[in-house]
């Protein structure tokens, strides 16, 4: 999905119009698709579609995000048809066969839609496969997002809030201090202390880096927040519960933004993971133990599939890849 670029944040009325009016249009946008994709021959729909699309350019252009995006869903069927054939039970006869993939075709729009279509009605900014954007905010801060990440943010009077929906994000905070900069992400929350910092959202919760002065980090299960100095780093689970402060070279937390992945004793699916926000599609690990293993070393992520590949090759992982986006290590 290619980078989704809104207007930056301003906490005034009319911004939180627009948002609103916005997401409504994405709604609508998602609700034509399912339609016309689920009777494309139907005239009437056809011409109601053309005409809510002519009312407003923003129609128009919000639609063909859409497109694109379940594009990306579907490519991998429309391109493998193979792929595609040994998902469902081999049928007797062709026409049993053409409508054995319409159900598949259908199913990964459907998956499309339930999972990463209501990421994109709910993210703000959203970071397509091997991209990372800088986004400058209307209060002076930054954030530059990770690839295959998303934020949401909400500015209003009295908080600068910044939800980090899926990925990673490296944020740079302005002063203001009657409006206090909050990075919400998993179970837990972030304010900044006048800072620079770093966090990334993975499947075992989330890890807040700090580049320069302090932040302060709660979440639903500790009674009093930690606060994380520059240098350090502090993580929590699904569930909130508060890892330890340790600290941390602050290097390995900022390579991804100059292009590359350094880690030090991190177990390899953390490690494909990272790699994974670079590659079309899903990489699977079909062995947890394969999974656990601890490694140590840095790849350029200009060539994450040959990144992988070394990953594997140093630790005698097979690679099987069926089509072009699953992957599965084994």
């Amino acid at each position: 999905m290619a980078l989704d670029r809104r207007h930056a944040p301003t906490g005034k009325a009319s911004d939180r119009n627009h948002k609103t009016r916005e997401k409504r249009v994405r709604e609508q946008a998602v609700n034509w698709l399912v339609l016309l994709n689920g009777d494309p021959s139907n005239e009437k729909l056809q011409l109601a579609f053309e005409r809510w699309r002519a009312e407003d350019p923003v129609h128009a252009e919000i639609f063909a995000r859409a497109q694109r995006a379940v594009g990306d869903a579907t490519l991998l069927i429309r391109r493998e048809p193979e792929f595609a054939e040994r998902a469902v039970q081999a049928p007797a006869n062709r026409r049993k066969t053409l409508a054995s993939l319409a159900a598949v075709l259908i199913v990964g729009i459907g998956a499309f839609l339930a999972l990463d279509g209501a990421m994109w009605m709910r993210a703000d900014v959203i970071a397509g496969t091997g991209e990372r954007p800088t986004l400058r905010l209307d209060d002076g801060s930054t954030l530059q997002l990770n690839a295959q990440s998303a934020v949401a943010y909400d500015f209003t009077p009295g908080e600068r809030r910044i939800v980090l929906l899926r990925g990673e994000v490296f944020v740079q905070v302005a002063t203001d201090r009657d409006r206090p900069f909050v990075v919400e992400a998993g179970a837990g929350t972030t304010t900044a202390l006048g800072t620079a910092f770093d966090v990334n959202l993975t499947d075992d919760g989330a890890s807040v880096t700090v580049l320069e002065h302090a932040v302060s980090v709660a979440t639903d299960r500790v009674t009093s927040p930690s606060r994380v100095e520059v240098n350090e780093q502090v993580s929590y689970n699904h569930e909130g519960r508060l890892g330890d402060t340790k600290p941390v070279d602050p290097l390995l937390a900022a390579a991804w933004r100059d292009g590359r992945l350094v880690f030090d004793g991190r177990t390899i699916a953390s490690v494909v993971e990272e790699i994974g926000r670079y590659i079309p599609g899903k990489i699977l690990i079909a062995d947890a133990a394969v999974g656990a293993r601890r490694v140590s070393g840095s790849f350029d992520l200009s060539d994450p599939v040959r990144a992988l590949q070394g990953l594997a090759e140093a630790f005698d992982i097979k690679v099987t890849r069926i089509g072009p986006y699953v992957t599965i290590l084994r």
